[in-house]
Formats: C-alpha cells, structure tokens, sequence
C-alpha cells in the first residue's frame, strides 16, 4: 500500500502548495526541483497540521536552501519555537539518515546558541522571531523530523535527540521532538480527502445525558484512551481551540505527578476536558444502563483541556500502568442544532475562568498584611498581594511578585535565585514552610523589602541597557542570567543596613549599575569558559551549574 498511500501525498501536496513553495534557487533538472518541491511542501504541511497554519502561512516558514544548516522550516508560536526537517522519499520505503539527523541537532543547536553566521538569509531573516523567542525564559522549543518513508528511526538517530533532551531539559523540559512517517502523513491527509473531522469512538463511563437546550454527553474516560487521542491525530484535536497544545511547565507538571503518584484520584483532582462535536451517537450495545456506554463522536475538538491531554500523553509514556489506572471527566458537546456562535461561547467561556494558583494562597499570611500596612504607614508606599489588585507603578509601591523576586535573590543561597528564575510559583508553594519562609517571615521588614526591591529595578535597568549593547551569547548572559546577577549584585552590598531607616542607602543605590555591569562582563566570561554550548534560558534555571558559577564567581 505504501505506493499508494505515496500518490496520496504527493497529491495533497501539489493541490495545496503549487504556487506557494518557492523552488527558484533550485537550478538542476526538473526532476530535482520536483523533489526540492515535495520536500517544502511537506514541511509547510506539517506545520499546517501541528499547529493550524493556513496553507500561505505555513508556506512562509520554509527555510530549506543551500545553507539552512538541516532546518527545513522555521515557525514561532507564542512562547514556542518549531523548527522541522523534512526528507521526501520517492519510494517511501526508506528511514531517516543518520547524518541528516545530526546535520538537523546541529542546526538546531547553532539557532539556540545565536550562531546565526552558519544559515542562509531565510533563517537569518527570521533572526528577530528567534531572539524574541530565546529572550524569553519560559520558551519551549520542538524538533519535528518528517520523512515519507516507512521505516522508524534507528536508534543512533534516536540516541541524537535524546541526547539533546537530556543536555537541555535539565532542570526542566525545554525541548521536545517527534518523528512523523509515512503512516503519520497519510493520516492527515485521508482525513482531508475524506472532508471529515476527526471521529472518536469513545467509552464512557458513568455517563449522563443534557439534551435542553443543546445536546451533550457528559462522563468519565480512561486516561489512556485520552492519551490514544493524542498520539492518533496530533494536533488536529485541538483544532478550534484558542489556542495549541503549548503546556504551562508549572500546571503540566502537577498533573503528571498526579497521575503518576494517585491516579485513582485523578477524577476528583483535574477539571477534564469540553469537545465540541459535529454530532454524536450513542452505539446501541449496554442500551440504557449508565454505568459505560460507547458513544461515535464525529467532528472532535478539544476546546478545553489540552494540558490535561498533553499531560496524561507525558505520563503514559513513564508508566502506562499508573495512567490506565486513571479516568478523566470529559463533557461532549454536540454543534447539531446550535447557533453558529455558540462554539466561539464555548471556547472563550471554557478558556477564561480562573484557576487558583499558588500566588492566591499568599493572601493567607499574615506577614503579608504586617508588609502591606508597614510599608504604607513608615514608606507612604502601596505593596499589593492578592489576585486582582492591580499592580502599582514603579514610583507608587511594589507588588508581592517584585518583594518575592528581589527577596529571593538577596538570600546567601543562591539556589533561591535560581529558583526565582525557574518556576517563581514554586517559592509560593506553602506558606507555612521553606523556601516560602526563607523569604518572608517576621524578620523581613518593610523597609528591607523595598530597598531590595530598588536595587531590583536598578540592576533590571542597567542590564537592559547592556542587551541593546550586546550581542550574541553575551547579550544572552544579561538576559537570562539576570537573576543570578541580581543575586551577585546583592551579596555585594551591606544588606543588614537596609533595615536602618538612617542608612544612607541613596549613595548605595547610586553604585548598584555600574556593578551590574561588571557582574555581567564577569559572569559572561564564566559562562564562556565553563559552558561554551549550554543553551542560557536552560542554564539560568539549573541548580547545579549556577551554584558553580557562583562559586566560581565568589573565587574571583
């Protein structure tokens, strides 16, 4: 079939891309500029596919040429970087190359690391998407390897990005990877030629029914189904959705240690998943009983719950036994019969109510209220902690983000700082433990709190000036080092004072840029010398290595 399953593709390629994917640069002979052609478009494709693009859009991010270092495509979503290698293969009996694997790491690599020297002008164009992307600190970056042959990967090749994984998603997942084949291709395709959706057929426990004023089904599904889902159709499923499946690191761990820890209460734990439908029916076997019934639902997107999806696929793939222990609350909305607007309703319904987070539970302390009410009485400055205050201006007052920043970083450990960097919310965790109490506690005084806060700002300004002077990794360093340079900064200083009102903390403050700036050439140099390749945003967030900084640093 596979000779078949090729015409298919090579159809859905020319009727979409003819006249879209430019081949120009390509000089040999027809049949390699054919190729050249396929090869784009599939890349295009794909990304139509992952994540919604419109056909000219999508056509706008291939980079293939002479120079494009294995980066096929390039495409910024958001908070999250996709670059893709593709490889048509005629007979579509082959596997990817081990060297076009490597040649694609490495490509990935210089991108990440701002060696932009190595590329050609498509990808150099897109230099500032990049650099966006690389500036911010929760970015997440994805590798997508397509090739239309039927083979999998061998596992040198898999071994290359895994590598990658293990180099980058210390401390936390950065960056992902998938293969897609034939099979894979074909999928999306044969649901395109059939002009359908994607159809699910799904069993449902403990299952109801609404059918006033709008039909939907309502119950419990398997986590592993819900994980089937995913691998099965990809992004497709989320396909009216606001937005793709881009997980929140904080949330998205949560869930998968949920599942992995206490599936059996994963139901009372997660808020589920809303589908719109196109229509569904309910299959005649178990009749009327509710404790399972066995439901087609044609037509699917997932408009609410993709974390949860993401999740429950991360999990499985760690311990497909703890997930099948799982069930998830899943409600089916079915479009028959509805206003032409209401799946729009739906979706920005379902995606805008709030979720508690850590930083709600702050408001529980007291020691934020003796803060709030200290720093208006002594200061004549507003402090705001709670969900929905909003937030003073610089010259007006701090907020507990700014206190919990600038306190963390001024703490002797700088595992703190670091933890600033990674996951702010985690310092949020529980207030009546560390490192939350590291942080505030009764002898944290208001005036503390807000000169910290001062050198915060002063240290933020000065390197903010240094990255429009900067380039390459350099820049980066003041980027994505700026905590650790907060932290540095503020070890340097006479920190016991601040909490004299008679200190003469103006003269201080009035040193903290020009020591900024001299952290920062300092640190740049450690991180040169010490990790040359380390991709920044991932390093800044890794106990490990900045505590060898710092103590680097220190010796200096």
């Amino acid at each position: 079939m596979s000779r078949v399953h090729m015409r298919h593709i090579r159809t859905a390629l020319e009727t979409q891309f003819e006249g879209l994917v430019d081949v120009d640069d390509v000089q040999h002979s027809p049949e390699a500029q054919r190729t050249a052609f396929l090869s784009r478009a599939l890349a295009a494709y794909t990304l139509t596919q992952a994540y919604g693009l419109d056909l000219d859009e999508a056509a706008l991010c291939v980079t293939d040429g002479f120079d494009d270092n294995g980066i096929d495509a390039l495409y910024v979503n958001g908070g999250r970087l996709v670059v893709v290698q593709s490889k048509w293969d005629a007979d579509g009996k082959g596997s990817p190359a081990l060297g076009d694997v490597q040649k694609f790491v490495q490509g990935f690599n210089d991108l990440i690391n701002d060696r932009f020297e190595f590329f050609n002008t498509a990808i150099k164009a897109r230099k500032p998407e990049v650099d966006r992307i690389l500036d911010d600190p929760n970015a997440t970056l994805e590798l997508i390897l397509v090739h239309t042959g039927v083979g999998t990967l061998s596992k040198h090749a898999v071994r290359v990005f895994e590598d990658l994984q293990a180099d980058l998603n210390d401390p936390v997942e950065l960056v992902t990877w998938r293969h897609l084949r034939q099979e894979d291709i074909h999928r999306f395709v044969s649901g395109q030629l059939a002009g359908q959706g994607i159809s699910l057929d799904v069993l449902l426990y403990e299952w109801g029914v609404t059918s006033d004023p709008f039909a939907a089904y309502y119950g419990q599904v398997s986590a592993a189904e819900v994980a089937e889902w995913l691998e099965a159709h990809g992004q497709q499923l989320f396909a009216k959705n606001l937005r793709k499946l881009i997980l929140d690191s904080e949330v998205n761990e949560s869930i998968v240690q949920s599942l992995l820890t206490t599936p059996e209460r994963f139901w009372y734990l997660n808020n589920g998943i809303t589908a719109l439908c196109d229509r569904i029916r309910k299959k005649p076997i178990g009749g009327a009983d509710r404790k399972v019934g066995e439901f087609t639902c044609e037509g699917v997107s997932i408009v609410n719950g993709a974390q949860t999806v993401g999740s429950i696929t991360t999990a499985r793939a760690k311990d497909p036994e703890a997930v099948s222990k799982a069930r998830v609350a899943v409600r089916f909305i079915s479009l028959e019969n509805c206003p032409e607007d209401f799946p729009a309703e739906v979706t920005r319904a379902t995606n805008t109510q709030n979720r508690i987070e850590n930083r709600d539970f702050v408001a529980l302390d007291p020691e934020q209220e003796r803060l709030k009410n200290e720093l208006l009485l002594e200061n004549h400055k507003i402090y705001t902690f709670k969900t929905g205050e909003p937030d003073p201006t610089p010259d007006q007052g701090c907020s507990v983000v700014d206190a919990t920043i600038a306190l963390a970083c001024a703490a002797r450990d700088p595992m703190l700082a670091v933890q600033a960097k990674r996951e702010i919310g985690r310092l949020w965790g529980d207030i009546k433990k560390s490192p939350y109490t590291q942080i505030f506690n009764p002898s944290v005084t208001a005036l503390k709190m807000w000169r910290v806060v001062q050198v915060m700002r002063e240290v933020e300004q000065a390197l903010k000036e240094e990255q429009r002077k900067r380039e390459g990794r350099s820049r980066g360093v003041a980027v994505h080092g700026n905590r650790l340079i907060l932290h540095l900064v503020l070890q340097s200083l006479p920190l016991d004072e601040f909490n004299d009102a008679d200190f003469g903390f103006d003269s201080v403050l009035g040193r903290v840029k020009p020591n900024s700036i001299k952290v920062l050439k300092r640190l740049a140099e450690l991180v040169e010398d010490q990790y040359p390749t380390s991709y920044l945003a991932s390093l800044f967030k890794n106990a490990t290595k900045c505590k060898t900084l710092v103590a680097s640093f220190d010796k200096a």
